[in-house]
């Protein structure tokens, strides 16, 4: 989306794995950098962050934060809810901020909002695979496999 507004800015990606590159250059990522055990391999230092992994790789995300940068957690797909052993003195990157995103703070404006923006920058937001729920542990399946790419949407069954 932000490539979408924004054609000529360089935007950094990171996958367990780097079989996915393509795929990613592919859909606009400049480059990819290896996530290896929630550590990011590269010396390399952001303006701004967008922590998907949560908790559990925040600190790490800090330590790639220049000064006066960004973080905005707004995932937890690490399976750690709560920040242990932090100390944001010494965690959070020099005159840094952390930030957050929770969707249940969202209303009918942002998601208008949203939508329009989809719409008038045409960004390609479909779904890679979709499921229905009784097929749940099939999707949760997918998206830890090799193969999985993009958003996976599971719908209730009628």
């Amino acid at each position: 989306m932000l490539k979408a507004r924004y054609p000529n800015i360089f935007v950094s990606g990171t996958s367990r794995n780097l079989a996915k590159e393509k795929q990613m250059k592919d859909v606009g990522y400049d480059e990819v950098i290896v996530d290896e055990k929630g550590q990011l391999k590269t010396n390399k230092k952001f303006t701004k962050i967008l922590e998907l992994i949560g908790p559990k790789t925040v600190k790490d995300s800090f330590k790639h934060t220049q000064e006066g940068g960004i973080v905005c957690s707004t995932g937890q797909l690490g399976n750690q809810w709560y920040l242990e052993d932090f100390d944001p003195i010494i965690d959070i990157a020099p005159n840094s901020y952390l930030t957050s995103f929770y969707s249940d703070n969202v209303d009918n404006l942002k998601i208008n909002q949203m939508l329009e923006y989809i719409e008038k920058y045409h960004v390609d937001c479909k779904p890679e695979k979709v499921f229905d729920l009784k097929h749940t542990a099939d999707a949760h399946r997918y998206l830890e496999s090799k193969h999985s790419f993009g958003k996976v949407v599971v719908v209730e069954d009628n």
